[in-house]
């Protein structure tokens, strides 16, 4: 194995390549304002019309864009933490795959949604989130207790910020199902992403090894009421907190 097959080069370029796109995207918006922003999210967004209009080019350009700070942060910190599991684990072609695969399958989630009238067509989804859960999802099956610092600033094994994570999703999902409630948050595309991740994660490391996590996951499950509190405790030293008390946001 060379040196460049021993880091995780692709989990560094990919989030340069979002943070550069997020450059280009302040850009614009101070030189042609908000509109000319919002446009440019309407026409490299994922959407079904975006699709019903043949611009397939939409299913790649959505994964590198962001609507604000926060939301770049996050999904770029935790991709460093998980897509550097999944690259040094697995290598950099497979670790490619679940990436842009794990964003397909989150878009045709949507698609789901959009053609059952439980979303609109022309709502723009944008964001490398989809991705993000699943990494996740092969991350948990491949290196379960491996500790990593997302997104808290203390060291947590990986399957608990995975169970965290998709027991949020799978609560505000629903409550926008049975609520009707709007979200600028796409919890579909990031259960789709997380289930194409974990189908990766079986397919690595076998049945049983993933039979024995689930079980893991499910004593974990029983304990949730009592980690609630701590969870709470924990949102205080997050990332976009701590980021927030640095530049002054309220």
């Amino acid at each position: 194995m060379t040196n460049d097959e021993k880091k995780p080069t692709l989990t560094y370029t990919l989030i340069v390549i979002c943070f550069i796109v997020f450059l280009l995207e302040l850009y614009y918006q101070y030189t042609y304002g908000e509109e000319f922003l919002n446009k440019i999210f309407y026409t490299y967004g994922f959407s079904y019309q975006s699709i019903l209009d043949k611009r397939f080019e939409v299913l790649i350009t959505s994964i590198f864009l962001h609507g604000s700070p926060d939301h770049l942060i996050l999904n770029v910190v935790a991709l460093f933490f998980f897509g550097k599991v999944v690259e040094l684990e697995l290598g950099k072609k497979k670790f490619l795959l679940i990436f842009f695969l794990s964003s397909i399958v989150g878009d045709l989630a949507i698609l789901f949604l959009t053609v059952i009238g439980l979303m609109s067509p022309l709502i723009s989804t944008i964001g490398v989130s989809a991705t993000v859960f699943g990494l996740m999802g092969t991350a948990m099956l491949i290196k379960p207790f491996d500790l990593i610092f997302y997104p808290y600033l203390i060291p947590i094994p990986l399957i608990l910020v995975a169970l965290i994570y998709t027991l949020y999703n799978i609560a505000e999902f629903l409550l926008i199902l049975t609520t009707t409630t709007e979200s600028n948050i796409s919890y579909i595309s990031h259960i789709g992403g997380l289930v194409c991740g974990m189908l990766f994660g079986f397919r690595e490391e076998g049945s049983r090894k993933g039979f024995i996590i689930l079980l893991f996951l499910l004593l974990l499950l029983i304990t949730t009421p009592f980690l609630f509190t701590i969870f709470k405790f924990l949102e205080a030293f997050n990332y976009v907190n701590v980021l927030s008390s640095i530049f002054g946001k309220k």
